[in-house]
């Protein structure tokens, strides 16, 4: 394993421009992989080609330091050798402690190896969630999920989406309020007990109506006007 990469932080590709590039691998191997050949592949500008892609091609071996591909290129973009060559490039990438810790997708959790790298690299969850990405990606060697999104994406994205059943009909709820300032008409019937202050218990209820989302107008009208119908007596 490339222990001495420990203290200078890992490759960091996005799955869809490793994918991506590897599929124009597949059609012809460039004799020269320049800022410009990934600008024009990717759809992005050449110096955020040079600055985000060329290094972690040069790290991962995929081409040399003058941009030529190397061998492990060619066995890259071929779909039989696919996992092979990942885990060719995970044993000359990363350090040894961490796929001992990692061995498999399976048994590689997404936080856990996030909190890997935030520690070894002494990095924010950022730049450890990069990196992260692109070991459980490797470690996966599946050409099959290279429309997949992230680990971390799915997960969120999971969470987000989570549909409640409501029901069209309103619910109300009574809940205790505190008591309102009692008008002229309370003040007339209350009784006063004779060498004592005044105690006058008062009952207030709180109506609180929840209407679904989907409930149209039409049925936010029959809701309070049965609501107003049942609870006419309680003005009294």
């Amino acid at each position: 394993m490339a222990e001495e990469n420990k203290k200078r932080g890992y490759p960091v590709i996005a799955r869809n421009t490793w994918f991506t590039l590897r599929e124009k691998f597949k059609q012809k191997v460039p004799g020269e992989v320049t800022p410009a050949y990934l600008a024009a592949t990717l759809n992005m500008s050449p110096g955020s080609a040079s600055a985000n892609v060329l290094p972690s091609l040069r790290t991962f071996g995929l081409i040399n330091d003058a941009g030529k591909p190397s061998d492990l290129a060619f066995a890259w973009r071929d779909d039989e050798k696919y996992a092979s060559v990942c885990g060719q490039l995970i044993k000359s990438t990363y350090p040894t402690g961490l796929h001992d810790a990692f061995p498999d997708a399976a048994n590689a959790p997404m936080n856990r190896v996030t909190a890997w790298f935030a520690h070894d690299t002494k990095t924010g969850d950022s730049a450890a969630v990069k990196y992260a990405r692109v070991y459980l990606m490797l470690l996966e060697g599946d050409i099959g999920k290279a429309n997949e999104k992230p680990a971390k994406e799915k997960a969120t994205a999971r969470a987000a989406v989570t549909p409640k059943s409501s029901s069209k009909a309103a619910k109300a709820t009574a809940a205790q309020v505190p008591s309102a300032n009692p008008g002229p008409a309370e003040h007339s019937h209350q009784q006063h007990p004779p060498g004592g202050s005044a105690f006058s218990p008062k009952l207030h209820i709180d109506v609180q109506i929840h209407i679904s989302p989907e409930s149209n107008a039409e049925q936010i009208d029959k809701i309070f006007e049965s609501m107003a119908k049942h609870l006419k007596d309680f003005r009294t």
